[in-house]
């Protein structure tokens, strides 16, 4: 009666797993599919952008590529898009629709080029004309070489310049679009004969009719500068952060360069301090106090130096000091004069003085012998 009977969800989870722990995978296919399709992004960014440089790039230099990898995208959209197009040419009644369709193709290939070598900005530029060409001549080359209703809406579509230019050029630049866009619509509402149906409401609402494609471009335009402006700004800062945790992590870096630098020479000038001046301050290139550490070991290697002659100088006293008493000694005795190697620099003077005078030369086994 005290035993709690489960609920079908831990019934579930006691039959899935132990102790009721499950954990939760995206399907197979999911994976499969998002893998496949970066992989064939991937290989459009190969073939269509500049190759990714490996250092860490600046603000401007991570702007461009980015721009570089948009304009891939949109070029291999407008492609799709005007191959699509292709089939409605040919049923077109308008005769150079066709031409149009293969030119704006032969132009993206060649935007592609100019893409893949980095330059972005010559991209913009002819993707934004590429548009508004394409646009205008279909107007003008109609049929009946009247602007019909339909063709007036079709000024909706210079929107896409504008979009085009924000993206690929500098912010600023789509108010430049949007003003060649207003002229574009202005000359060809007042240039090109209206067939009847335009007529018509042009006669009634003219006002109406020329501030609506005006009032689109405008929007458009500022709506698309604020927000790419806006973006621009937190990339900005998100930069400014990641540079300033790079800093951090190079001014930690080097501390610790200075704090083991700082150790180890302290350790070096312990061990002189108490004699020892073989020892050395073990710091590589790459250490801030390199050349510290280079300049305190060449200091020890001359103190080694000076100590070890003072040594020998010292034993050599020591030696003219116990020859000079050998000497009294000898003459005190009226005995002959015994000498041992001595190990030191008198050794050949000894030998002289042996070759000149009755002078023993007595072996010493308990010196070491000079080196």
């Amino acid at each position: 009666m005290g035993s709690k009977r489960p609920s079908p969800l831990e019934d579930k989870n006691g039959q899935n797993g132990d102790n009721g722990n499950t954990n939760w995978f995206p399907p197979s296919d999911q994976q499969a599919q998002s893998t496949s399709s970066m992989k064939a992004l991937r290989v459009w960014y190969g073939i269509a952008t500049p190759s990714e440089v490996t250092v860490k790039p600046s603000f401007a230099t991570q702007d461009k590529q980015r721009r570089l990898r948009l304009a891939s995208v949109i070029l291999l959209l407008m492609l799709v898009v005007l191959f699509a197009f292709i089939r409605l040419a040919l049923l077109s009644h308008n005769p150079l629709l066709f031409p149009i369709i293969l030119a704006g193709i032969a132009i993206c290939l060649l935007t592609i080029v100019l893409n893949r070598r980095g330059h972005v900005t010559a991209v913009g530029i002819l993707s934004v004309i590429t548009v508004n060409a394409a646009i205008m001549l279909n107007l003008l080359s109609a049929p009946s070489g009247l602007l019909t209703m339909n063709g007036f809406l079709t000024f909706d579509l210079l929107v896409f310049s504008e979009l085009l230019a924000v993206s690929l050029l500098p912010p600023s630049s789509v108010f430049v679009v949007a003003a060649l866009n207003i002229g574009c619509i202005c000359a060809d509402l007042y240039l090109q004969p209206h067939a009847p149906d335009l007529a018509h409401l042009w006669a009634i609402e003219s006002y109406t009719l020329l501030v609506r494609p005006i009032a689109l471009q405008v929007v458009v335009a500022v709506v698309t500068f604020l927000w790419v402006r806006g973006a621009l700004r937190a990339l900005r800062r998100v930069d400014r952060i990641e540079e300033v945790e790079r800093l951090q992590l190079a001014l930690a870096e080097q501390k610790r360069d200075l704090e083991v630098g700082i150790r180890q020479i302290q350790q070096a000038l312990t061990e002189a301090a108490n004699g020892n001046f073989t020892v050395r301050a073990p710091l590589a290139q790459e250490n801030v106090l390199w050349t510290v550490a280079s300049s305190l070991n060449t200091l020890l290697a001359r103190l080694q130096r000076s100590n070890q002659s003072e040594y020998e100088l010292q034993r050599i006293r020591s030696e003219v000091q116990r020859l000079i008493n050998s000497i009294n000694e000898a003459e005190a005795r009226r005995a002959p004069l015994r000498l041992s190697p001595t190990g030191t620099l008198l050794d050949p003077l000894l030998k002289k003085l042996v070759a000149r005078q009755p002078i023993q030369l007595a072996s010493d086994p308990d010196r070491p012998a000079r080196t």
